[in-house]
């Protein structure tokens, strides 16, 4: 643990720029490539929200302005096998930081070994210095659309070790209105659910697959026309409905003034610690 590589995430745009190489080279723990990363995102005015090098390397974005420049990174990173992009439309953990409640997109592959890792950043690398314009991926589609309607989606693109590539919409915990609501939508544009083998997790899946890259893409684009142009839900104003932790901790910083919310926040916390005990 270092002055800016701790539990919690920090902004990286409340770093002043003469501390920034030093706080990248904490953030790298000592590997050059994701290290040289950091640093031609910063370059770029492209802002990371985390990272992890060595074996299961990612890398993690926030939505920010101009977050389709990512589509480059994307693009590389799904044609490795054992990839994945990830999508937290809702943000994470509401104790990780001030930043928690953003959208991530966390890009990475599943390998052991360092120099496989180190070819991953660099090709990264590679994208970024050739392709500095906005572009287009029907993921980011989907997340510049479902931003900010705390919907409770979290959308998922595997290239599985099989060579197949699967998209997964995955929803958190949810009513059986909203679940229904989504089912048909998603069935609609040409997703299967996922079996839920656990009734009471009010969490559920769909997917979409194909062997070949071109195919799926061109899939999912056609499903994200779809699904952008059908959703109607609002944003949920009963408390009472709303059954997600995270998705609830939304609705309270939205409806509580500051110091209340960071006193629900701390007694929240608090409780899971204390059951985490037991």
């Amino acid at each position: 643990m270092s002055k800016y590589n701790h539990i919690k995430s920090i902004p990286i745009k409340s770093i002043p720029e003469r501390r920034i190489k030093r706080a990248i080279h904490e953030w790298a723990e000592g590997d050059d490539s994701i290290e040289r990363l950091l640093c031609a995102c910063y370059e770029r005015g492209i802002e990371t929200s985390g990272c992890h090098a060595g074996a299961q390397p990612w890398i993690e974005f926030n939505y920010q302005e101009g977050v389709n420049r990512l589509a480059c990174l994307i693009d590389v990173t799904q044609n490795i096998v054992g990839s994945q992009v990830l999508i937290s439309v809702d943000g994470g953990n509401p104790f990780s930081g001030p930043e928690w409640d953003l959208s991530t997109i966390s890009i990475g592959i599943d390998t052991e070994y360092q120099d496989e890792a180190d070819i991953y950043f660099d090709n990264l690398i590679a994208a970024l210095e050739k392709n500095l314009v906005e572009d287009s991926h029907p993921m980011l589609d989907l997340l510049n659309f479902f931003v900010n309607k705390e919907s409770g989606l979290l959308f998922r693109f595997r290239h599985d070790k099989n060579n197949k590539f699967v998209f997964y919409i995955e929803s958190r915990r949810v009513i059986d209105e909203r679940y229904n609501y989504y089912n048909d939508l998603f069935t609609k544009a040409g997703f299967i659910e996922i079996e839920n083998k656990n009734i009471d997790c009010k969490r559920h899946n769909w997917k979409m697959e194909d062997n070949n890259i071109n195919s799926i893409l061109n899939k999912l684009e056609k499903a994200k026309n779809i699904i952008i142009d059908n959703y109607l839900l609002e944003i949920e104003t009963d408390e009472n409905k709303i059954i997600d932790f995270i998705l609830k901790t939304r609705f309270k910083k939205k409806n509580l003034t500051e110091k209340k919310f960071n006193k629900w926040l701390k007694q929240e916390r608090k409780g899971l610690f204390n059951r985490d005990k037991i």
